[in-house]
């Protein structure tokens, strides 16, 4: 059985390169129009923003998919700790029986 946890993983993962993708293209097509149209000036500005953003962007879903994985790990836990729980109260009502 596949853990919450490890459901996570993966779909922050694939959400993870799905939005760097995009954004790699999106600043690959700026980055390309400017260089097509022949105003390498503008690449002055443009790179430094361009590998900001990227970074940033790279960083900031780090930390937020971590966050979600650690929420379904937690979720893992409390469903273990409730089935522990549950056989401790079986075996309890078990022994009060006896």
């Amino acid at each position: 059985m596949d853990s919450q946890a490890s459901k996570e993983k993966r779909f922050v993962s694939t959400l993870e390169k799905v939005v760097m993708y995009v954004m790699y293209a999106v600043f690959g097509v700026i980055n390309g129009a400017i260089i097509f149209s022949g105003e390498y000036g503008a690449l002055v500005v443009m790179v430094p923003i361009t590998v900001f953003s990227l970074g940033v962007t790279k960083w900031g879903m780090k930390w937020q998919n971590e966050r979600y994985v650690r929420s379904a790990e937690n979720q893992d836990d409390i469903g273990n700790l409730k089935t522990t729980i549950n056989d401790l109260e079986r075996r309890i009502l078990e022994l009060e029986k006896q």
